[in-house]
């Protein structure tokens, strides 16, 4: 429930600020996890932490999707946090993805920014990440946990990296 809440309040959020300081934020946030992994300071969360973070990071990556329609960083900065072995972890990612799209979807409709474009849009980015969840997923019993997390971070790094590009180049 909390990622729906944090779609719905991301989308409106989206509609009022400039995308740059979006991206700006979202990218900065990433480097900085990336970088406080790389200095080995460790955020694991704890399972009687999860409890209480599970539903601030769910609202986080809702959030976030509906602001940039990226939760993927948030999402994946928690689970990695949380130590998830490399199949929990593709479980994780691919039910929320879904959950954040189709809240996505009523989102944009709330606040009049749903149209043919953005429709056709929606359905390529999902069979895209579909395509990409399938072949992870094939590919993932190939990889031992540790060069998983070691792939992981080095993604986390390019998508902060491309974000903060993205915003420094946006028009204002």
């Amino acid at each position: 429930m909390p990622t729906i809440v944090g779609v719905f309040l991301g989308t409106l959020v989206l509609v009022k600020t400039p995308l740059w300081i979006l991206n700006l934020c979202l990218g900065v946030m990433v480097l900085i996890f990336v970088i406080s992994n790389l200095l080995k300071l460790d955020f694991t969360v704890l399972p009687q932490q999860e409890k209480f973070i599970s539903p601030l990071f769910g609202f986080l990556s809702g959030f976030l999707n509906g602001v940039t329609n990226a939760a993927g960083p948030a999402l994946a900065i928690y689970f990695y946090s949380l130590k998830l072995e490399k199949h929990a972890f593709v479980k994780s990612m691919a039910t929320i993805f879904v959950t954040t799209k189709l809240s996505q979807l009523a989102a944009i409709s709330t606040w009049n920014l749903f149209n043919w474009y953005t429709l056709k849009l929606s359905v390529l980015v999902i069979l895209f990440t579909l395509i990409g969840f399938y072949a992870g997923i094939k590919a993932q019993d190939r990889i031992d946990q540790k060069n998983f997390n070691r792939g992981l971070l080095a993604l986390l790094a390019v998508v902060g990296v491309i974000l903060i590009i993205r915003a420094v180049t946006q028009d204002a």
